[in-house]
């Protein structure tokens, strides 16, 4: 059994990337990451834009929770292979969202040592927890870094309930973005990040001490992949897109499986998918043994207010919007049909619109292919070919309409003494019509004015046409456009950079991005070459 964990950076939007817009499908994403629990974080999603193919996967059961407080924000979900079922699930790391608590100990007098409330520590839509059986799962998306305060409280009750749980005597695994990264291994330039951050050492970040007290030695939990891949480098998890820090595998580690010691011998192996795409993250999974004992499917689970299926929009007690307006069904027999198809064609009124205006029934009717010598007969009668006519081609105009006078009489009714007669083919239905047109056109002339235009239109096109970016003066490679999104005097300005990968600055080769740059100059703007 395989417990998978992705961010997935917007469960709307993963369909529009390679190699999920091939199938567009969620079923095959989700078969693609071949797992049995698929925890995602940051969904981005609402439930009011929670659509159907993403909420009932076949196969699947969803579970979700939404950020309360900022729209398209946050947000996680888990999908469940079925019939693997959960015993019970609760949203938010508090418990306070919760009609019934789980927990043996309450969790009053702890939250009260806290800074933040719990209620907004929960209206993120954060953490999904998921009993089943013997095993707790808590699949978390923790705050940035950079929320100080909150993210420090918010990995306080993560702590607390893994101890909680484990003081119950369950077995649990923690799983998502931790948004910290642990060891000096797990950075891809951990010097800068010591320098930057102006530290004395790489851990003395409090977030690193938090995450550093989690795992064992210190802790509770093992780091499963670095169990199976102790000294294994650049096993990232996360890059920088916008820099293109990907291709050269300039990232971070800062997503987990965590498992509590007891479960060491349950699981069989773990690593990171970095070849799924779709994401600034990769996913990272763990397996347990096929027949471990500390997973089992729940046969009266409580009812779930998270699950996808139990959503009124999505429940069968919702009917759709397309019952209201859609036409009633008639029954008719089969007896009733072949007489229809066996009588000759009548009249009936239009179901299209309001109109009340008869149309003759004809898709019924099989079409004849009538001889030689029919075609020949009615082709002498006036009246029978203007009806024909009309009828067939009435909304086409000929080619010949483009070249002389408009006259719809003489297009219609046949006329000897006209230079253009229209025929009926000896091999078509006697209701098509062939025009033979004997007049003569200058097609030089024709194919001249064409070009003329041609000539024009590609003028003007050139006068608008961008121009190509410019080079990078190391490689002398086109570089790539890039926006300014920090707020402040350039937000919103474009500038180009180097095409190639983003990587370490101490870099002696050229395989790297160099450090090219030059804003995207306009009309007003004279070009600026070094930004200066």
């Amino acid at each position: 059994m395989r417990i998978l964990s992705w961010n997935i950076n917007g469960l709307a939007t993963v369909l529009h990337y390679h190699p999920w817009n091939e199938k567009k499908s969620y079923e095959s994403m989700l078969n693609a990451l071949e797992a049995d629990i698929i925890c995602l974080q940051e969904i981005k999603c609402q439930r009011n834009k929670l659509t159907r193919d993403m909420a009932l996967v076949p196969g699947y059961d969803g579970y979700f929770t939404f950020s309360k407080i900022k729209l398209g924000y946050s947000g996680v979900a888990i999908y469940v292979k079925q019939p693997l079922r959960p015993y019970w699930t609760e949203q938010g790391i508090t418990g306070i969202l919760n009609t019934t608590m789980h927990s043996n100990t309450s969790m009053d007098d702890f939250l009260s040592t806290l800074s933040t409330e719990a209620r907004d520590l929960d209206a993120e839509g954060r953490c999904i927890i998921m009993c089943l059986g013997q095993l707790v799962l808590i699949n978390v998306y923790l705050p940035n870094e950079s929320r100080g305060q909150f993210k420090t409280d918010y990995d306080a009750c993560v702590r607390w309930r893994i101890d909680d749980f484990l003081q119950q005597g369950k077995h649990v695994v923690l799983v998502g973005d931790i948004n910290t990264v642990h060891e000096e291994i797990d950075h891809c330039d951990p010097a800068n990040a010591i320098k930057k951050r102006e530290l004395k050492s790489f851990n003395d970040l409090p977030f690193r001490g938090w995450i550093d007290q989690l795992i064992a030695p210190k802790g509770p939990m093992l780091d499963l992949c670095r169990k199976y891949h102790p000294d294994r480098k650049g096993m990232f998890t996360c890059w920088n897109t916008r820099l293109n820090s990907r291709p050269a595998n300039f990232g971070v580690r800062i997503d987990y499986v965590l498992a509590s010691c007891g479960l060491e011998q349950e699981f069989t192996f773990a690593d990171i998918r970095n070849d799924i795409m779709g994401s600034d993250h990769c996913p990272v999974y763990a397996d347990l043994r096929d027949d471990s004992c500390v997973i089992s499917n729940a046969s009266d689970s409580e009812p779930s207010a998270i699950l996808a299926a139990n959503f009124d929009e999505f429940s069968n007690r919702q009917k759709k919007l397309s019952m209201y307006f859609g036409a009633k069904s008639t029954t008719t027999d089969t007896s009733s049909s072949n007489h229809i198809l066996a009588s000759p064609p009548q009249s009936t009124k239009s179901s299209i619109g309001p109109s009340t205006t008869t149309t003759t029934t004809t898709a019924s009717r099989p079409t004849t292919i009538r001889s030689k010598s029919t075609t020949s007969s009615s082709s002498s009668s006036p009246k029978k070919r203007k009806s024909s006519v009309s009828t067939t081609s009435r909304s086409q105009k000929l080619l010949k309409s483009y070249f002389t006078s408009s006259n719809s009489d003489k297009e219609s009714t046949p006329n000897p003494s006209s230079s253009s007669t229209a025929t009926t083919s000896d091999d078509a239905p006697d209701d098509v019509v062939v025009e033979e047109n004997n007049d003569e056109i200058d097609m030089e002339a024709l194919m001249a004015e064409a070009k003329e235009r041609q000539d024009t239109k590609a003028s003007w096109s050139s006068l608008f046409t961008a121009k190509p970016p410019p080079k990078c003066r190391v490689h002398q490679e086109p570089c790539k456009l890039m926006v300014v999104n920090k707020k402040g005097p350039n937000q919103g300005r474009q500038f180009y950079l180097c095409s190639r990968p983003y990587g370490p600055e101490n870099s002696t080769g050229n395989e790297y991005q160099c450090n090219f740059f030059q804003w995207k100059t306009s009309s007003q703007e004279k070009s600026n070459p070094n930004g200066k």
